[in-house]
């Protein structure tokens, strides 16, 4: 009994643990993007008493924050449109066809290596291929983030079809269904969970990626995402962190509005498969 109870004890605390690791961070960036920099220099951990709002009507004020914010939306959004239309059909080919067939199958164990190559180790030799191919714009980073997607993603997929039994697709052959509409009608609805759980990691990191775009970018403002354009607020003689957190408070908002629009889905994406019978 009293080993229970123990063991509850330690559960909780290590639950009250995470949430405050993960509540902290966000709670300071609320707080600290409506403060002055003379208040955040008194005190990182006091309430914003007043609030200060001119942190965001300077921020607003700049002329370059659309552009930087709208290259972030541009880049993100057609990455997640291209990234979405490319990777079910890519799973699905090898899903189903990797079983019979050597050449999917040595295709998808060299996904699965991909998975494993850090961004670092591929960081130079990638951007001289870029550089070489004219692909150091938007249009560039777009292909670079939907190759960089391409193993985790369909790893993923692939995985998951796995749970999805071919009864199905031959249930629609039989009744008269071709492939395309078998994989349209039947196939796709049935991925949107995992879709919407690979959209929503996908979505985080190309929104908040900096090393990228840094590497690619970094030749003219026009192409600076919101990440980047953050970065310089920060000077070789100071750093204005009431301008920095109130930026980081703006750029969460879309990914929080994603996140909540594709909240059934995402769950959905996690847990299938986990209960069997």
């Amino acid at each position: 009994m009293n080993n229970r109870k123990l063991l509850k004890t330690v559960q909780y605390v290590i639950l009250v643990t995470g949430v405050v690791l993960i509540l902290l961070p966000m709670f300071l960036v609320v707080i600290t993007a409506f403060k002055s920099n003379l208040q955040i220099a008194d005190n990182w951990f006091s309430l914003p008493i007043p609030l200060y709002l001119d942190n965001f009507k300077e921020l607003l004020a700049k002329p370059d924050l659309k552009y930087a914010f709208m290259n972030s939306i541009v880049i993100a959004g057609a990455f997640l449109i291209i990234s979405t239309l490319l990777l079910p059909v890519t799973a699905y080919g090898v899903s189903r066809t990797m079983a019979g067939n050597r050449f999917m199958r040595y295709f998808y164990y060299f996904l699965i290596i991909g998975l494993f190559v850090p961004f670092q180790a591929k960081m130079i030799p990638l951007i001289m291929i870029a550089s070489k191919l004219g692909m150091m714009n938007v249009a560039g980073i777009i292909i670079l983030y939907i190759a960089g997607s391409t193993c985790e993603g369909v790893f993923l997929c692939a995985g998951y079809l796995q749970s999805i039994p071919p009864d199905m697709e031959e249930a629609s052959y039989i009744d008269g269904a071709g492939f395309f509409r078998t994989y349209w009608q039947v196939i796709l609805p049935l991925m949107k969970p995992i879709l919407a759980t690979v959209a929503i990691q996908n979505a985080l990191w190309v929104w908040n990626d900096f090393q990228l775009p840094l590497l690619v970018l970094n030749k003219s403002s026009k192409f600076w995402t919101l990440i980047l354009y953050v970065y310089n607020f920060k000077t070789a003689y100071q750093t204005d962190f009431g301008l920095i957190f109130a930026s980081f408070l703006i750029s969460m908002l879309p990914i929080m509005v994603f996140y909540v629009c594709m909240q059934k889905q995402i769950i959905g994406g996690l847990t299938s498969g986990a209960v069997k019978g």
